[in-house]
């Protein structure tokens, strides 16, 4: 009766011991946690497109320009946006456009970027930035041969990879 007694003491005492803390609990060490995950970007930038003004009859309206063409304004939005976004920090998808203003002046007057989506203002914010940064003056559309403010988007078709460095 005596060892009957003393091995479900043993028993009990056992389990009882088995409820404190895990190890890593009861160290108290505060372990710092990396984030390992990186991104990757590609993107194509598809055009500049002149919206159409409705105030002008088109055979006598001619479109806006770039100083160097079409080309040269991509080649240095491009360099402005490798500059300017940290890639790292967006996992973005699809295509967007940055909508510009240009004045009879040939300057850019307002950017506007879309479309919006959800946890998407940060990165159109930057996508404006580095449209504006391409600061050469335009020459501008005319109409009749006289200078008129226009519209022009930009499509970008934007591409990520996301992927976790944490067993390499």
């Amino acid at each position: 009766m005596k060892s009957l007694l003393f091995s479900l003491s043993l028993l009990i005492s056992s389990l009882a011991f088995a409820q404190n803390n895990d190890v890593e609990e009861s160290m108290n060490i505060d372990i710092p946690m990396m984030d390992t995950s990186s991104s990757s970007v590609t993107y194509s930038v598809r055009g500049i497109y002149q919206i159409k003004d409705t105030n002008c009859n088109p055979s006598q309206f001619k479109s806006l320009r770039y100083p160097g063409g079409t080309d040269a304004y991509i080649k240095e939005l491009k360099e402005k946006l490798q500059q300017n976004v940290n890639w790292n920090t967006y996992a973005v998808n699809g295509l967007f456009f940055v909508k510009l203003d240009i004045t009879k002046d040939g300057v850019l007057s307002k950017v506007e970027a879309g479309p919006k989506v959800a946890n998407s203002e940060p990165f159109l914010r930057d996508l404006k930035d580095a449209a504006t940064k391409v600061n050469k003056t335009w020459i501008p559309a005319k109409c009749n041969g006289n200078p008129v403010d226009s519209k022009a988007i930009l499509k970008i078709d934007f591409s990520s990879m996301t992927y976790d460095n944490a067993f390499n």
